[in-house]
């Protein structure tokens, strides 16, 4: 008898905790419907009480419904008023009473009117009825960066309350219902989480007949990092991994993940900066390695990479005419917000990569994110943009600049005399000077692209050492430094390489290069240099160059004025 009550309060109680649940994620929808529609920035918390909340759905009825504005044939100045009388209501139904701005309002009207019938289709329902879990994900994602919160809530709520693997779908729930101050429910919600879907197992690639080395650089012990580590070894790649953290503080953070999953650590023994944790880290790795590639601590590798990347350095490095390989990536940072953080820990390279490209094509989002690769086809070698001076006019072609993860051979870093830790932002030029002298290439490849979270160490720097590692003694050095060494002002020589020279016979550089007929452009070299010897101030046409101003190229033969 007792055993029997136990149960029927045990049952009771689980009924209460889903009647909670569901009730939660009602007041989450509703939420993010008066947010969308009274065009309010943060998440709204619904009351709970009864009142409140039939009050708020009957607004919302009315508004939709009984008002028409489903309505494409309306006309402007009806929806005006519509939308003013929805404005106010919305505004005082959420709880908050939020003044009317005058300015704030028009704009909210304008955008409603221009995209009203859009705002209102419903979310094709195969992403609550497929048994793969990511087209919810993806277009929970999609719609909430695209300003309709409603909509993103409403697929996730559905995906949750359908008989369909839901694992994912719980934990984003849960994360937004604590966004809205429902944290108890979400600790409920994630305590009867499903079963976390199982990774597919990928295959390692076997190297044709090169030998490979990853070196990566990190200054935290953090979910970023451990994300990035984690999809590199459960990729195809076959090698040595080294982690070297940097010495930015005294204590060996890494050293027990790197430990725990097989990994090389090393410490440098103080703040030495890339090309200084770069060489350490390379000098751990085996002798006959051949082929290093360098990467920063916040990407996410594809499960498949490479055997691409090693078929292509199969193809080329007997010919001693290319130097560098970047592997492409797409790029966001943090303001795309929590979710797509999250995305990243979770080690979802496949719904993150869909999103992003995703809102790259979208005009209005696509400022969000950098993308940095070849485009898909089957030439292996391509150009891409500087996302570091990705703005017009100030726009930079690349032929293979240092990428957030690049790949050359262990005998031309020994050949340049490893990377002088004196270059603090220029060590990767090193290989630019030695491409002119040996008439070598650098390049993007064409693999599947990685996944970048863009200065996720930096933004955990002590203010006092992001002010040491920033001031303009330590940029003014590194430009010192690369004019004793090398002879020329740094940007000077960028310039006319990356948008010059490379620009003007991209084209060739391409066909000829994907044909692996690099003799047709040794000219290019050629080109440059006399670029290089020839290009003053007063025929000089990059107008947007930085320096440009303090240029010290000036015509020997004109006299310099007076003050």
């Amino acid at each position: 008898m007792k055993s029997l009550r136990q149960q029927e309060k045990s049952t009771k109680q689980s009924l209460s905790v889903d009647r909670k649940v569901s009730a939660a994620l009602d007041r989450l929808v509703l939420g993010a419907l008066i947010q969308e529609h009274a065009g309010l920035k943060k998440p709204v918390k619904v009351g709970r009480r009864p009142r409140t909340s039939q009050f708020s759905k009957q607004l919302i009825r009315v508004a939709e419904t009984r008002w028409g504005l489903h309505d494409p044939t309306l006309s402007q100045s009806r929806l005006v008023f519509l939308y003013c009388m929805m404005v106010i209501c919305l505004r005082l139904a959420s709880g908050q009473l939020w003044k009317l701005g005058l300015q704030s309002t028009i704009a909210f009207i304008k955008t409603r009117i221009a995209t009203h019938v859009a705002q209102h289709r419903t979310v094709a329902s195969y992403a609550n009825t497929s048994p793969k879990e990511d087209q919810a994900l993806r277009l929970s994602l999609l719609l909430r960066r695209m300003g309709r919160p409603s909509a993103a809530a409403q697929v996730l709520v559905d995906r949750y309350h359908s008989e369909q693997p839901s694992h994912i779908t719980t934990k984003l729930l849960a994360s937004w219902l604590t966004d809205t101050g429902e944290a108890k429910v979400a600790k409920h919600l994630t305590d009867k989480a499903p079963a976390s879907d199982v990774p597919e197992t990928v295959t390692r690639y076997k190297p044709q007949r090169l030998r490979y080395g990853v070196v990566v650089l990190t200054m935290f012990d953090t979910d970023i990092f451990r994300a990035s580590i984690r999809s590199l070894i459960e990729s195809d790649f076959d090698g040595t991994i080294v982690v070297v953290e940097d010495g930015n503080e005294s204590a060996e953070q890494c050293r027990a993940f790197c430990e725990s999953v097989g990994v090389i650590y090393v410490k440098s023994a103080s703040w030495v900066g890339c090309a200084a944790g770069l060489n350490l880290g390379i000098e751990q790795l085996p002798e006959d390695t051949e082929i290093v590639v360098t990467s920063h601590n916040d990407v996410l590798w594809p499960p498949t990479w490479f055997g691409s990347l090693d078929r292509v350095w199969n193809d080329v490095y007997d010919t001693k005419r290319v130097s560098l390989l970047n592997l492409g990536y797409m790029q966001f940072n943090a303001r795309l917000g929590k979710d797509f953080r999250d995305i990243f820990v979770q080690g979802r390279y496949d719904d993150l990569l869909w999103v992003l490209r995703a809102i790259r094509d979208c005009p209005d989002l696509m400022d969000d994110v950098q993308d940095v690769s070849v485009k898909p086809g089957e030439d292996p070698f391509g150009l891409a943009r500087d996302p570091w001076v990705d703005w017009i006019p100030d726009f930079r072609q690349m032929t293979g600049r240092y990428s957030v993860a690049a790949s050359f051979p262990l005998q031309v870093w020994r050949e340049i005399g490893h990377f002088d830790s004196n270059l603090a932002f220029a060590f990767d030029l090193q290989f630019l000077d030695y491409n002119v002298a040996n008439k070598r290439w650098a390049f993007f490849v064409n693999t599947p692209p990685l996944v970048h979270l863009k200065s996720s160490d930096t933004e955990n720097l002590a203010p006092e050492k992001v002010n040491e590692a920033s001031t303009p003694d330590f940029m003014a050095q590194t430009y010192d430094r690369f004019k004793e060494k090398y002879g020329w002002h740094i940007e000077h020589y960028l310039n006319l390489y990356f948008s010059e020279s490379t620009v003007i016979h991209g084209d060739a550089i391409l066909a000829s290069a994907n044909a692996l007929r690099f003799s047709d452009i040794d000219f290019v070299f050629d080109d440059f240099l006399h670029r290089l010897d020839t290009r003053v101030l007063d025929n000089c046409e990059i107008t947007w160059c930085r320096s440009r101003a303090e240029c010290p190229y000036v015509d020997p033969m004109k006299p310099v004025p007076s003050c």
